[in-house]
């Protein structure tokens, strides 16, 4: 073994592009890190084998090292290529099906190379000879070598050329690594063309440590492996948004075309090299922002006549080497504009909340003055009864008003009490035309924390809908028509008036004891509410879900039908042509405010069913 010059560096040459792999390897991860890794580990197999051919004194030790330097010279300009792709944005070109079809000459030239004793289509002749002391291989290269050496350089140069193309593209704070990437790559094949073809007598693999000593300075200085500029150059160009780099100076370094087209620039002569205060001089608010740090702020610029709104960001760009700033205008113009749209309507809706209110208020106030002066009038037990219902109806009424200005006016609250779950589904129950159905109850004596008006409105379309819905067809069609139609106070007064009238007999009628427990309207007498009663009349029953949070309310009517049990709950969604599709919608907004979960499903009738999950009970009064 023999120890020379040659043998020294490009030891060193392979130390060092093994260092940089072995590093580049750990970072994976990061885009450009593997061909990075496979690329210097190919070329630390190179110089290692010149290194060990150089310090070989025997033919076939040195060409046996000659050829273990081929497998790591058939990979070096695939890995090169294949970074240059990845580095330049070009992913899709270096797959594996175009690296599998570049591979096949490489492959075939090491495959020559190793059993050129039988062809010498590689080396046509080798020997070794001694000169200045030192044992040298000398060879004749035959025609594979030749077409091998010309397709790396063909296969090098594509890559060197993507990569220039690269660094013409990218942004100017970032050339610097891309031109030390581009020069560890160049200087070592430069030098194998000078010797091969008789220029130079220094063998190209020791300037291979120049590859390894750029990539590593382009890794420490620039952060290389975690930011490929030119993949962000293809962002820039191509968002949406206004983007601006600027030096250190404040002086504008790049523009993507948005910016270019905003600001009213042409070519980069127009902007680049200029300060900021300078390009941007007729949009002061920006300026200005800019100089105090604004982030976040929003600036508002004249584009052909039309206001656009823009919230500006600033993101420094520095380290040891380079520093700058990214200035990012996103447009919000549309959703200035949205936001616009919003508070004029939340304004007509305040104004409609107001107007409903007045206009509700009045003819309520003349109804309630009328209810009080009809009860000082008559002392009928009957009519007494039927003027509480109608009096618990005004109170409603005007609940209803007080809500209805709060939602207009943006107020609406969820104040939760501790409620009896009974006590607010009758008192639901009273406020519903319930007709003929009826109500039961099933462990439903339970507390619960809740918003009383709320959690009665959801009672009260629960229940409206299992009525409506649950009945329907069951009765002649004069009920239907009063079902569905009307109802409005004044339209059941009139019907509550006319029938007191024309049935005195029934006048004196006790109230049944369990009016709400069985839906009785107190318009009929017991007797005849069993007797007259549609046997198909639906039945709502209210109670407590076992071993849960919650509770239900169901019906014996006709159900949901399949498959729309997902849809109930949608605004808009009614299975009837005169239905609103807004009750249980009501019911599903009330069940999201309190963090409820509620479903659909069927009930053991097979009628409607709809469960209410997650209601929290009151705590315990402590002792």
């Amino acid at each position: 073994m023999q120890i020379t010059v040659s043998v020294v560096l490009s030891a060193l040459a392979a130390v060092i592009t093994a260092s940089v792999a072995a590093f580049a390897w750990q970072r994976r991860q990061t885009a450009g890190a593997v061909p990075v890794a496979v690329f210097t580990g190919a070329a630390s197999l190179w110089t290692a084998g010149n290194a060990l051919q150089a310090a070989s004194v025997t033919l076939s030790a040195k060409l046996f090292w000659v050829n273990v330097q081929y497998v790591g010279l058939s990979v070096v300009p695939l890995a090169w290529f294949a970074f240059a792709c990845e580095y330049t944005g070009r992913e899709r070109w270096a797959n594996r099906r175009t690296l599998s079809v570049l591979a096949v000459p490489m492959i075939a030239t090491v495959a020559l190379s190793w059993t050129n004793q039988y062809h010498h289509l590689v080396r046509a002749s080798s020997d070794i000879a001694t000169v200045g002391g030192v044992v040298i291989v000398r060879r004749t290269f035959g025609p594979v070598f030749w077409l091998s050496w010309t397709y790396s350089n063909l296969v090098n140069g594509v890559g060197t050329v993507l990569l220039f193309h690269g660094l013409v593209r990218s942004h100017r704070l970032y050339r610097r690594q891309t031109l030390a990437v581009l020069t560890g790559t160049t200087v070592p094949w430069v030098a194998s063309f000078l010797f091969y073809n008789g220029l130079t007598t220094v063998e190209p693999e020791v300037f291979v440590a120049v590859s390894g000593l750029a990539f590593g300075y382009a890794i420490a200085e620039y952060d290389f492996l975690d930011a490929v500029p030119v993949g962000r150059s293809t962002v820039f160009e191509e968002t949406n948004d206004p983007v601006l780099v600027l030096d250190g100076d404040d002086r504008i370094v790049d523009a993507n075309p948005a910016s270019r087209d905003l600001f009213g620039w042409g070519s980069a002569d127009t902007f680049v090299g200029r300060p900021i205060a300078d390009a941007c001089s007729e949009y002061t608010e920006l300026v200005e922002r800019y100089d105090d740090g604004g982030s976040g702020t929003e600036v508002v610029i004249e584009d052909d006549g039309e206001r656009r709104y823009f919230d500006v960001q600033f993101s420094s760009l520095s380290d040891d080497s380079v520093s700058g700033t990214t200035v990012f205008l996103r447009d919000v113009t549309r959703l200035k504009r949205h936001e616009r749209h919003l508070k004029r309507q939340n304004e007509q809706l305040e104004q409609v909340g107001h107007t409903i209110a007045h206009d509700l208020r009045n003819p309520l106030n003349v109804a309630q003055g009328n209810l009080e002066l009809a009860r000082d009038a008559n002392d009928d037990d009957a009519v007494a009864e039927r003027l509480t219902k109608v009096d618990s109806a005004h109170e409603r009424i005007d609940d209803i008003i007080e809500e209805v200005l709060a939602v207009a006016k943006g107020e609406r609250t969820t104040t939760c009490d501790s409620l009896r779950l009974r006590r607010v589904a009758e008192d639901a129950w009273r406020n519903v035309e319930t007709e003929d159905a009826e109500i039961t109850f099933d462990g439903a004596d339970r507390r619960v924390l809740a918003d009383e008006g709320q959690l009665t409105s959801a009672f009260e379309n629960l229940f409206r809908n299992a009525v409506e819905h649950g009945s329907t067809g069951n009765r002649p069609p004069d009920d239907n028509a009063v079902e569905h139609g009307s109802t409005s106070p004044r339209s059941h007064a009139h019907e509550d008036v006319h029938q007191t009238e024309s049935d005195t007999a029934h006048q004196n009628a006790q109230r049944s004891e369990d009016a709400v427990e069985h839906g009785s309207t107190g318009n009929r007498p017991r007797d005849d509410n069993a007797v007259e009663r549609d046997s198909s009349a639906v039945t709502v029953r209210v109670g407590s879900l076992d071993g849960e949070s919650g509770f239900y309310v169901e019906d014996d009517g006709p159900g949901i039908p399949d498959g729309e049990y997902g849809r109930v709950f949608e605004r808009g969604y009614t299975t009837t042509a005169d239905g609103t599709g807004v009750g249980l919608a009501v019911v599903g907004d009330i069940a999201e405010r309190h963090g409820w979960e509620i479903r659909a499903t069927e009930s053991e009738d097979g009628g409607a069913r709809f469960e209410i999950r997650g209601v929290e009970a009151p705590p315990a009064p402590v002792e």
